[in-house]
């Protein structure tokens, strides 16, 4: 009897453990180049809200830098070759799976199939948009500063509709995944921890580089918008999103 009290406290111990799989620099990019680029999807057919589009962009495009440079110079949990390594082994399966010994996998063990396919997906999307966003910001400032033709501009919308492409395939693969395997995969990039026993794969949260980060995607955000609407006012124009409220005021004194 007392072997059986005793086995529960245990056994819920291990069920509620986790472990540090993500540190907060990770996530914090992750979710300022995900907040970054739904705001410049959602903006970037509206004249009135080009400011916005514009600053989401620029943002995008530092929180990935920031990512970049994490991977370059933080510990090895982060590490760039990281993403090597999962283009290799992604490009690998799929080879594999075109095959007769991938055929012959996929019906003997379906299941197991799917969960790896599952997995594969979610790597592959996450290199296509590492790989394509900075060509969605590059083209987008060479557009915004009227560098070339309206080509540019063009190529600049099919690279947004790429990238949207690639984020619903990453969000679709994590969602199958998650049910597939019980659990949920989105849960380490939010609080930086999964499941499991032992020691944590990432010692050192570093919440406090986290921290700087967003302060310093805050404060540009705002130097720009601020920037912004003193130029257009020393040059007599009404900044964009000022526009709207003052035509309807134009349309009640009629």
């Amino acid at each position: 009897m007392n072997t059986t009290v005793s086995s529960v406290p245990a056994a819920a111990a291990a069920a509620a453990s986790t472990r540090r799989v993500k540190d907060a620099p990770t996530r914090a990019a992750h979710w300022w180049i995900a907040a970054s680029f739904l705001v410049a999807y959602i903006t970037g057919d509206s004249e009135s809200w080009r400011i916005w589009h514009v600053i989401a962009g620029y943002s995008m495009v530092i929180a990935l830098g920031f990512r970049i440079v994490w991977g370059l110079v933080g510990p090895q949990s982060v590490a760039l070759s990281i993403w090597g390594r999962r283009m290799g082994s992604s490009l690998r399966w799929l080879r594999e799976q075109f095959s007769s010994r991938g055929l012959q996998a996929w019906t003997a063990q379906p299941g197991t199939q799917l969960r790896q396919a599952m997995s594969q997906g979610t790597s592959l999307s996450i290199v296509v948009l590492i790989a394509a966003l900075p060509w969605l910001g590059l083209s987008g400032y060479i557009t915004y500063q009227e560098i070339t033709g309206e080509w540019m501009a063009e190529l600049h919308e099919w690279l947004g509709n790429f990238a949207l492409f690639a984020v619903l395939l990453h969000l679709g693969v994590l969602l199958v995944g998650s049910l597939l395997r019980g659990q949920n995969l989105v849960r380490p990039m939010l609080g930086g921890r999964q499941p499991g026993s032992g020691s944590d794969l990432v010692p050192h949260n570093r919440a406090w580089l986290a921290l700087l980060l967003s302060l310093a995607m805050v404060a540009f955000g705002g130097w720009y918008w601020q920037d912004a609407r003193s130029a257009l006012t020393a040059d007599g124009a009404t900044p964009a999103l000022m526009q709207g409220s003052g035509d309807a005021g134009d349309h009640d004194d009629d």
